[in-house]
């Protein structure tokens, strides 16, 4: 399947307006559309324009609030509950990292629920929100059951998508990933591009067989084996159990049921690192710290080590200068 090559600037006006066209309000839209790009700009392509369909498809079916007033209530100085009603993920996470932020700057550390969400997208987005502030942070959600239990042959978790981020004098670093061996919106991007074989250990098919057809993946796989399903079942502890108290495969799916709330939940917890040794004194190690990691040997002598977030950097930079690829029938729909 062909790619069409799109500027970043081309690309926001046309997601932003099929936002509004939809009937999103101009701050929501904005928000959700920035999400997106990111993720685009970063070559995650399974969290940016992709979903775009999926959104109006279920804001038309009833299932996406987009009334919610994403309440926040403080529990105690640093902790805080927010339910976002069934309102976009992207804009309940963002406020929510916001006032996390804020809550760190005044008392050190921060964490902040967020119940009754929906898909806030590419987690490193609100990751990268507190590295601007020379904050940490560590963002856990969960999501629909996609996931089988190491073992098992049926779904029961979601890819349970897990994100921290550092502040240092120069770099940073920010991880981002699912802790199942890929997300499903990777497995939805080889399909859309035509591409016939994948890895094995990605995912299984309804039988409960590995498969190296993106058409036949039933269900994703944790990562790393069972050491992989150990951190995807405290993710979904510290979400679906403990804060929206809808967890597992009791959430509702994403491409099914379109009109229902679909009751997913977040985890975010935000710490100012100059609580300890002073912030100077901290960037100035965490960047040494950073080079120290890039400056050890390598089998490939051309090549350094790299850290979580590298890559995307260089993706965002030659991204933002050539344009964005897009699956044709992402752009038909995108464009139309």
């Amino acid at each position: 399947m062909s790619e069409i090559k799109v500027s970043k600037e081309k690309l926001y006006e046309a997601i932003y307006g099929k936002f509004l066209s939809a009937g999103v309000s101009d701050i929501q839209a904005e928000i959700v559309t920035d999400v997106l790009l990111y993720a685009d700009l970063r070559g995650v392509s399974s969290h940016g324009a992709l979903r775009v369909s999926h959104y109006i498809n279920r804001i038309e079916a009833g299932g996406l609030n987009l009334n919610s007033k994403f309440e926040i209530k403080t529990i105690k100085p640093s902790i805080a509950l927010m339910d976002a009603d069934g309102g976009f993920g992207h804009v309940a996470s963002k406020y929510a990292m916001e006032w996390a932020i804020k809550t760190s700057q005044e008392q050190g550390i921060a964490v902040i629920g967020i119940k009754n969400n929906t898909h806030c997208g590419a987690l490193g987005y609100y990751s990268n929100m507190a590295v601007a502030d020379k904050k940490m942070s560590l963002v856990f959600a969960n999501s629909d059951a996609c996931a089988a239990p190491f073992g098992g042959i049926k779904s029961f978790f979601g890819t349970n998508p897990i994100s921290y981020g550092v502040p240092a004098r120069v770099d940073n670093i920010i991880a981002d990933m699912a802790t199942s061996e890929v997300a499903f919106g990777k497995i939805l991007n080889c399909r859309a591009n035509g591409i016939t074989s994948i890895p094995s250990t990605w995912g299984i098919d309804e039988n409960g067989n590995p498969t190296t057809d993106p058409q036949k993946v039933k269900y994703v796989l944790p990562f790393g084996g069972y050491k992989g399903f150990a951190i995807m079942t405290l993710v979904e502890i510290l979400t679906g159990v403990l804060i929206g108290e809808v967890y597992g495969n009791n959430v509702a799916p994403m491409y099914a049921n379109l009109d229902k709330k679909r009751d997913t939940s977040s985890f975010i917890f935000v710490i100012d690192p100059g609580m300890f040794n002073g912030l100077d004194s901290f960037l100035d190690k965490m960047q040494e710290f950073i080079d120290d990691i890039h400056s050890q040997p390598t089998l490939d002598k051309s090549k350094k080590i790299t850290l979580p977030g590298d890559g995307s950097k260089q993706r965002f930079l030659e991204n933002s200068k050539n344009g964005i690829n897009l699956a044709d029938s992402i752009y038909s729909y995108i464009f139309e």
